[in-house]
């Protein structure tokens, strides 16, 4: 199949830069899972780290990037992205969002790769930044 989309990996912190340089786009669902016994503030603590260094990372290599995030709590770390982008200059309110549908984002993502359909999305540069463990 042939298809409008250029998927590229990248691994760790050292390769930030190179997957987020010139993204018009960036999707965070970084983090762990709740697991069973795991606080809400236990959850925080991890996710919230994982979000402000690829927060910092938007904010010096694609700063006028739209981004998503989806890692939970997302509460409490879209503010925690909010406040890294303030510190940085560089943020508007316009481009952050914390995103609630990760499921449906999953099956749009899977459609679409999986029949290769035109998207307005897919002609765009995007990048997805996860962090598994």
């Amino acid at each position: 199949m042939v298809c409008g989309v250029k998927v590229r990996g990248y691994l760790g912190k050292d390769q930030l830069g190179p997957a987020l340089d010139g993204m018009d786009l960036v999707i965070i669902p970084a983090g762990v899972p709740r697991k069973p016994g795991m606080t809400r503030d236990d959850l925080f603590n991890i996710n919230a780290g994982i979000v402000r260094t690829l927060i910092e990372g938007v904010a010096k290599h694609c700063p006028q990037a739209i981004i998503n995030i989806i890692s939970n709590p997302v509460n409490s770390t879209v503010p925690i992205a909010a406040e890294v982008l303030k510190i940085a200059g560089v943020y508007d309110p316009r481009r952050l969002f914390g995103v609630t549908t990760l499921d449906v984002m999953r099956a749009n993502t899977f459609v679409v790769t999986s029949v290769c359909l035109t998207l307005d999305l897919v002609s765009q540069r995007f990048c997805i930044c996860t962090i598994s463990f």
